[in-house]
């Protein structure tokens, strides 16, 4: 496996095998794979629902995480929208 890495993570890990850290980056890679792997196990990704499947829609789920906020940003909007005075055309 070829791996492409930003320069500065490249930097980082030459110095932690030069500093003793590690034998080799080969091993500092193993240990990094292992971190993100143990990481992204703590944190269940939302699935997309498929056609038919009767599960909520797991992005509309996010906007429930900090329902004050919601609530602040839709309070903004509405007072925003009273003050718009171009909507204020008779039809």
């Amino acid at each position: 496996m070829t791996v492409i890495l930003p320069p500065e993570v490249e930097k980082f890990l030459l110095a932690a095998v030069r500093s003793g850290r590690f034998a080799s980056v080969d091993e500092a890679m193993a240990e990094a794979a292992r971190l993100l792997i143990r990481e992204l196990s703590r944190k269940p990704v939302p699935q997309l629902a498929n056609a038919g499947d009767e599960s909520p829609d797991p992005l509309l789920g996010l906007m429930g995480d900090d329902v004050e906020l919601m609530d602040e940003i839709v309070a903004d909007a509405y007072r925003q929208r009273r003050q718009d005075t171009w909507r204020d055309v008779d039809l």
